[in-house]
């Protein structure tokens, strides 16, 4: 006795039924953003750019000694273009740390934060610009918008709460972070202290 079968129209219609009733795939749930306090927010952005302070640092002390070796008739400027691409890279770095994933922006500091990632970004690429140029051409340059650079940076500071001087805030939170961790260090030991069931000594 044959088999019999389905037409292939019949049954193609057969599996648009079947395909009907099955249950639809559950759309996996948005991973949940946190709303940064004023405080994270405010730890957060110089987590991100006091780095690029601390570049800058040495760039500054870089184009000082270049000053130096132009009156002596040198032109080598390989420790000034290695501290610029530093800048560069911390610059890149910090523009991505100030756009989280999974963390968002108070409301309020939403637009000055995303003004400073963008200066940040620029930064970044006229730093691969100047540390590629001859010594002459470092010492006559005048960083592009470097008066909006620094406007950008203090309306920041301004929103977050933090001192107006970026030195000072930048100091303060290298001093707060160091007491914390420090804090957990003392309390990690007197945990290890605890199970051993040994007195703590003066």
């Amino acid at each position: 006795m044959r088999r019999k079968t389905l037409p292939v129209v019949a049954g193609a219609a057969l599996l648009l039924v079947l395909g009907g009733c099955a249950p639809e795939p559950e759309t996996p749930a948005e991973p949940e953003v946190e709303v940064l306090s004023a405080t994270k927010a405010g730890g957060l952005y110089l987590d991100a750019v006091c780095p690029v302070n601390e570049a800058w640092g040495a760039v500054d002390v870089e184009i000082d000694r270049l000053r130096i070796a132009q009156t002596r008739g040198e032109t080598g400027t390989d420790d000034f273009a290695e501290a610029m691409r530093a800048v560069g890279k911390a610059s890149e770095e910090a523009a991505k740390q100030l756009e989280p994933k999974d963390r968002a922006w108070p409301d309020d500091a939403t637009d000055e934060i995303a003004a400073v990632r963008e200066t940040l970004r620029s930064d970044a690429k006229q730093a691969a610009k100047v540390a590629a140029m001859p010594i002459d051409d470092v010492l006559g340059y005048a960083w592009k918008d470097s008066a909006e650079v620094g406007t950008t940076a203090a309306e920041a500071r301004a929103v977050l709460g933090l001192p107006a001087d970026p030195v000072t805030a930048c100091a303060q939170w290298e001093q707060q972070r160091a007491e914390a961790e420090a804090a957990e260090e003392a309390e990690k030991a007197a945990k290890q202290t605890e199970k051993k069931g040994e007195r703590p000594t003066d």
